[in-house]
């Protein structure tokens, strides 16, 4: 007798036309650069196809979509990943374009850092390798210029995440660091490295159980030593590499305060590298304007009187007083 076929139905839904392409700006893509991704237009509810893979996305092309007022393309789903590729081994082409929007390139900087961080903090089978080092090394050397310019405070600002993550919170206490830290006369290695420190300053939370880190209570003495202990354990997992002093300095002490009661050494005022004191005030301020499980979202305005009234002694005075200044106009 024979077998009766029983079809088989995907429990996977499909997915619309729209939800197969994600919308970029073309502005972005770089002229006469190839491209390992397809661009689409959308024509009424239809999407028709403008370049091919290995194709060059000329000027001429360009400016045909600007002579035609279009200011979204496409790109299928499933090339995300040769996309992001492609934004990040040309992340300094564009952050450094002044004819891109300063919204844009704010965008592809937080997206692109946030993209990498959720990788390196997200992987549990790969610890912090030479590979690692040298993407972010790019990614901090791509964003440094962009970042020196005061003014990408306000178009940074619109796309800043305040949702609490772990990895968002580093893109964060980067970007918020590196401005900061334009505002003072030091050289580019410098900036390089603190960069560097922002990025990883938090890495030793991988090996904190998330159950607490996500605690929305109080914790119990015992948590609260473990939290205190990701300061060593970042150290620990970045010794494995070759970072820089300064680096690794922003990763074990920036939790230390200026008036000596933080952990885990008890440093105070001059004791604590000058790098260190830029991470702790832009990692403090990050945290209080986030949602996290704990505790709702301040505005920036509120941020600041807490770190300046309630937190008093915890900051250097000069460079609270900076970063003060620095976002003052976007509060």
């Amino acid at each position: 007798m024979a077998m009766q076929s029983r079809s088989v139905h995907s429990t996977v839904p499909e997915l619309s036309e729209d939800e197969r392409y994600f919308p970029i700006c073309p502005a972005i893509l770089h002229a006469d650069m190839l491209t390992d991704f397809r661009v689409y237009l959308k024509q009424s509810n239809r999407f028709v196809l403008y370049t091919l893979e290995r194709q060059r996305f000329t000027r001429e092309l360009k400016q045909r979509l600007v002579n035609n007022g279009i200011t979204t393309v496409y790109v299928p789903r499933h090339q995300q990943e040769n996309y992001d590729q492609y934004i990040f081994e040309n992340l300094s082409n564009i952050l450094n374009n002044p004819e891109i929007d300063e919204e844009a390139r704010s965008q592809v900087l937080l997206d692109t850092s946030a993209k990498q961080m959720q990788r390196l903090f997200e992987d549990q089978d790969c610890p912090l390798s030479t590979k690692n080092v040298q993407d972010l090394n790019h990614l901090v050397e791509s964003s440094l210029t962009f970042l020196s310019r005061v003014k990408a405070m306000n178009s940074l600002s619109k796309f800043i995440s305040h949702d609490y993550k772990t990895y968002t919170h580093c893109v964060n206490v980067f970007t918020y660091a590196s401005l900061l830290l334009s505002t003072y006369n030091v050289p580019f290695s410098v900036r390089r490295r603190v960069g560097m420190g922002a990025l990883l300053h938090d890495i030793g939370k991988t090996f904190i159980a998330q159950k607490i880190l996500n605690k929305p209570g109080k914790l119990n003495p015992q948590e609260w030593a473990e939290v205190q202990k990701h300061t060593l354990y970042g150290l620990r997992m970045c010794s494995q590499v070759t970072l820089s002093q300064t680096t690794l300095h922003c990763i074990l002490f920036h939790h230390e305060k200026d008036n000596g009661r933080g952990y885990l050494a008890g440093l105070q005022g001059e004791e604590i590298p000058f790098p260190v004191k830029i991470i702790t005030c832009c990692d403090v301020f990050d945290a209080i304007t986030s949602s996290r499980s704990y505790a709702d979202a301040e505005t920036s305005f509120n941020a600041l009187r807490i770190m300046s009234q309630e937190m008093e002694g915890t900051f250097d005075p000069e460079v609270f007083q900076r970063l003060a200044g620095l976002l003052g106009p976007v509060t």
